[in-house]
């Protein structure tokens, strides 16, 4: 009878652990649109990255789809903390939106809030990928080739993760082999969705700290601080250096 027992034991554990960890769980299996292995529909912006990281805190879900509230997303491992990952993509999600996904079945839906958790990180980890949730990863310190500003109405997440989400940013490159500078902009509007802005500008029109040229105009008031104005509406206004 205990031999019994035991094996009546192995096989309830082996079927709890199967269903809290997938191997191999595929989104276009599930979902009717996907890109690397994400809904497209929960999908605000993405960006390829290709750096290094640390786990920051114990035990966390490695993920095969980023979504917190989804029977249909499945934890490939638990990994510890200061374990190291390599860092493929960040993906920004709809977070305190309702989202309604299509199934591989066209007759049903899958309703699905991922509530905060909107920023994700596409990693490698141990011969697989998967998703970790960017708050639970502490990235390689790299220096800096540019100069990074906020806009002033930003809500920084890092300090306010309940706020409704308007980040606007700046990234200014400087090319000191072709005289330029590029400015990147990038903007998340919980309201209006994303956008993007990316204007080149030769240092030798730069007069008196400042450059206009049609419907884009800059002013460094100093290193910390500068002024945009856009034809873009959102990226208008002041801008802190960080």
């Amino acid at each position: 009878m205990s031999t019994t027992r035991a094996i009546f034991k192995f096989i309830i554990v082996l079927i709890i652990s199967s269903s809290l960890y997938a191997k191999d769980g595929t989104c276009k299996k599930i979902y009717q649109d996907c890109f690397n292995n994400v809904p497209k529909n929960i999908i605000t912006y993405y960006k390829n990255m290709d750096t290094y990281g640390v786990v920051n805190t114990n035990n966390i879900n490695f993920r095969d789809i980023p979504l917190i509230a989804s029977n249909n997303s499945l934890i490939i491992k638990k990994i510890k903390k200061n374990e190291r990952i390599q860092i493929r993509k960040v993906f920004f999600l709809k977070s305190n939106t309702s989202v309604s996904l299509k199934l591989v079945n066209k007759n049903n839906f899958e309703i699905v809030n991922n509530y905060r958790f909107g920023k994700w990180y596409l990693i490698s980890y141990m011969g697989k990928e998967g998703f970790i949730f960017s708050d639970y990863v502490t990235l390689d310190k790299v220096s800096k080739k540019y100069d990074r500003y906020r806009h002033i109405k930003s809500v920084d997440w890092t300090k306010n993760k309940v706020g409704l989400q308007e980040n606007i940013e700046l990234e200014i490159v400087s090319n000191n082999q072709d005289n330029l500078f590029e400015i990147k902009g990038y903007a998340w509007h919980f309201n209006k969705g994303f956008y993007k802005l990316n204007q080149t500008v030769n240092k030798e029109f730069i007069f008196q700290n400042s450059f206009i040229i049609d419907d884009f105009k800059i002013f460094f008031f100093d290193k910390d601080e500068i002024y945009l104005e856009s034809d873009i509406e959102i990226f208008t206004g002041i801008y802190k250096r960080y």
